[in-house]
């Protein structure tokens, strides 16, 4: 008979924190400003209650996030010598979403998970799992205030940048009156609006832009409109090599036209037939039970997967899923 996984509160992660002295904090592969602003702020925290404390991600830092404050360095393998006593993980739904760190966060004592999404499978030690708070970052925050701790200037940006990200810059249902507020806090402590605007969608490339362009040309529609979709074989990110920040958020694009209820991008990253999948609904659909069927997770408005096929054949198989949970609407 195995023990059914638990659901935890704050207390039992302050109670963690306070019971041990050797933290690591770890996030996703690919990290988002919600997965890393989130453990980099939770790494300064621990650190200013005079615990020992390192950042471990599979890749080490994104060179895309240098500008992030960084309270302790971004490693890609922990030290043999760390004597790590609990790790914390920040926005991992699954624990194989560290990628190669899963393995040593597995072999860990105590495991911290910290995490806002619904589809999270509850695999730590500690879950503190928030399903309505709009961010890991918001959740990190009421940490800070559980210590009595005000966040520092470098502090309040990293959660800021978490939960602008999270929250589609205050646009998304999970703007609540508590996010609000917390965001009003972080300004208080010197965030500045404009600068986090500008290092987050203000900094593309002309080369990024086009492909911006050649691909919105190419988006694709079920003939009611009510769902779009971009697909992205190898041979087009090959060519164009578009950065981060510009691919990451094309799943927006088609999910922005006015009669869209859902919308997805398929990118084929390889040629090992390997297509990952990000979704996206207007709050109507839920995208994380579409998800769910290949594997992947996430929120209702807002999943991922990966799925092992050529790119028509994926296209075929997502398509109908889609196709059946907008049906539901009717």
């Amino acid at each position: 008979m195995t023990n059914k996984p638990k659901r935890h509160s704050i207390k039992q992660v302050v109670e963690t924190i306070r019971r041990h002295k050797r933290f690591m904090v770890s996030a996703h592969v690919n990290p988002d400003p919600d997965a890393l602003g989130s453990g980099l702020a939770l790494a300064s925290l621990l650190k200013r209650l005079g615990k020992q404390v390192m950042v471990v991600t599979d890749g080490g830092m994104p060179p895309a996030f240098n500008y992030f404050p960084k309270p302790v360095p971004v490693l890609d393998r922990l030290p043999k010598n760390a004597r790590i006593e609990a790790a914390f993980t920040t926005d991992v739904p699954i624990l194989s979403r560290t990628g190669k760190m899963a393995e040593t966060i597995a072999a860990v004592p105590v495991v911290v998970n910290i995490d806002h999404h619904i589809s999270n499978y509850l695999f730590g030690t500690v879950n503190w799992l928030d399903v309505n708070a709009s961010a890991t970052g918001e959740m990190v925050y009421y940490l800070f205030e559980a210590f009595g701790k005000k966040p520092t200037r470098d502090e309040a940006f990293l959660l800021y940048m978490a939960i602008v990200t999270d929250t589609g810059s205050f646009r998304y249902r999970n703007s609540t009156p508590a996010v609000h507020r917390i965001a009003g806090e972080l300004i208080a402590a010197g965030v500045d609006p404009l600068y986090v605007s500008q290092k987050l969608y203000e900094k593309h490339s002309v080369t990024d832009l086009k492909f911006l362009g050649h691909v919105l040309a190419q988006m694709r529609y079920t003939p009611d409109k009510k769902i779009a979709w971009l697909e992205l074989p190898v041979s087009l990110l090959k060519r164009w090599k578009p950065g981060p920040e510009i691919r990451d958020e094309l799943v927006n694009y088609p999910r922005s036209v006015e009669s869209v209820e859902a919308a997805f991008v398929l990118r084929q990253e390889s040629v090992d037939q390997k297509v990952r999948v990000s979704f996206r609904s207007k709050g109507r659909v839920d995208v994380n039970a579409v998800a769910a069927r290949f594997g992947g997770g996430g929120h209702s408005a807002a999943s991922g997967c990966t799925i092992i096929g050529t790119l028509p054949a994926v296209r075929s198989r997502v398509l109908a899923a889609v196709r059946q949970a907008v049906k539901k609407l009717r």
